[in-house]
Parts: structure tokens; C-alpha cells; sequence
């Protein structure tokens, strides 16, 4: 009950800005306050994401799942999507470490100023990237994996002959070369780089001294042809 002497204060406007739980905006909010072309622009977007969700989903499903009908119809295809950025592989459950360490050397013949050729020394691509990374808080991913996977995919095209094999193999030679001259640079030893020669060195990760295995510890080298250097390599 109110005291007879008090005062009874006249209620204040809705404040048109009150946007709370318990207020009301005059304006229209949310979605139905944008125009159609934004509303279409959003429903769109949503619709892109979706089915491109349910896409990248379908073909992870099929490159992983056993050999069927349709994953072997589409297999370039599936492979060209996931290789490199979504390739699949199972070493985190699975690991297979490798027993040799292997070093990808290479050298470059050189024109020099005066017209003749020099051969420069061999060079290690790969103790170069490993000094990069080591006590690297973030190594760079080409320095770490690039020239190493190169080298693998390149051997694993070669035939019976040692040669590379169908156009994979064709581009993946290509793609040591640039490797090579961009490590290497367009000039050494004061010439032009003309030709550039890859090797690997594998040498046998040495038994555990507990164990009684004998391991052949002495270092093979399988070594590529001289090939050509094109002006598109040097970048």
C-alpha cells in the first residue's frame, strides 16, 4: 500500500536504442533487417561451405577407404585433390623409421666467361637443410621436407634401368633441378650453371650396442645423369 504523501512519478519513453531482453527496438534487427541481396549473399555462402564440407569429406572417405568401384573410377582425380596439402598416411599409429639416412649431394657444370666448362665439387643439399632447422623454434617446411620427398618420388618413378618413367617421372626430375639450381644459385665458381648432376649418398643407420646384428655402416651412392639447366629453372 503507498503512503498518501508520496509521489507518483509519470513513466519515462522507451528508450528507441534498448536492444536488452526486456526492451524493444522500433528498427527491425538481425537478419531481417538486412536487404535480400545480403540475405542471398549469406544463404549462399552458408550453402558454398556445406557442400564443400560434404565434397572434401567424400573424397577423404574414398581415398581412405578399402579399393571399390567408384574410389578406382576416380583416382586421378582423388589423387590430385588430397596430394600434397590433404595427403593421407599413417605413420603417427604405424611408424616405419627409416635405417639409412639418406643426403641428396649435387654439383653443376659451369660455362665460364671465356666459353670452357667447369665442374664444380659435389654439395650437400641436404646437410644445408639441416643446418637450417636445427634449434629452429619454426623450421621451414621446404627446408625440412621439401628436397627429401622430391628425391623419394623421384626414385619410386624410376624402372628397372634406373630411368624415370612416364610423365610423373619426367616432372619430377624437373622439379630436382629447380631445386638444385635454386640451392646452387645461377652462378658458382664465377660461370653460368649449365648442367646440374644429383646424387644420393645412403649410408646404414649402425645396430644398437645391445644388439647382435651385423649392419654394413659403408655408404652407397647412386648417382643421375647430367641434366640440362633451362633459363625457367633459375627462377
Amino acid at each position: 500500500m503507498r503512503p498518501p504523501d508520496a509521489e507518483v512519478l509519470p513513466k519515462e519513453p522507451p528508450d528507441p536504442g534498448d536492444r536488452s531482453p526486456g526492451g524493444r527496438a522500433d528498427g527491425p534487427g538481425g537478419l531481417s533487417g538486412l536487404s535480400p541481396v545480403s540475405r542471398w549473399v549469406i544463404a549462399l555462402t552458408a550453402v558454398a561451405v556445406v557442400v564443400g564440407a560434404v565434397v572434401h569429406l567424400a573424397v577423404v572417405f574414398l581415398a581412405i577407404a578399402p579399393p571399390n568401384h567408384l574410389s578406382q573410377r576416380h583416382a586421378a582425380g582423388i589423387s590430385r585433390y588430397l596430394g600434397p596439402e590433404f595427403a593421407q598416411q599413417w605413420k603417427l599409429f604405424a611408424p616405419n623409421p627409416s635405417t639409412a639416412n639418406t643426403h641428396v649431394h649435387a654439383r653443376a657444370q659451369v660455362e665460364m666467361p671465356d666459353g670452357s666448362l667447369s665442374t664444380t665439387r659435389w654439395l650437400d643439399l641436404t646437410a644445408k637443410d639441416e643446418t637450417r632447422i636445427a634449434h629452429h623454434p619454426l623450421p621451414g617446411q621446404a627446408y625440412q621436407n621439401q628436397l627429401r620427398v622430391a628425391w623419394n618420388n623421384f626414385i619410386e618413378s624410376l624402372d628397372s634401368q634406373g630411368r624415370p618413367t612416364g610423365l610423373y617421372g619426367s616432372l619430377m626430375r624437373q622439379y630436382l633441378v629447380r631445386i638444385a639450381v635454386r640451392r646452387l644459385g645461377p652462378r658458382a665458381d664465377g660461370g653460368t650453371v649449365r648442367r646440374v648432376q644429383l646424387r644420393s649418398a645412403v649410408t646404414p643407420v649402425p645396430a644398437p650396442p645391445w644388439s647382435y646384428q651385423y649392419v654394413d655402416t659403408r655408404t652407397s651412392y647412386l648417382v643421375q645423369p647430367w641434366w640440362t639447366v633451362r633459363a625457367e629453372d633459375a627462377g
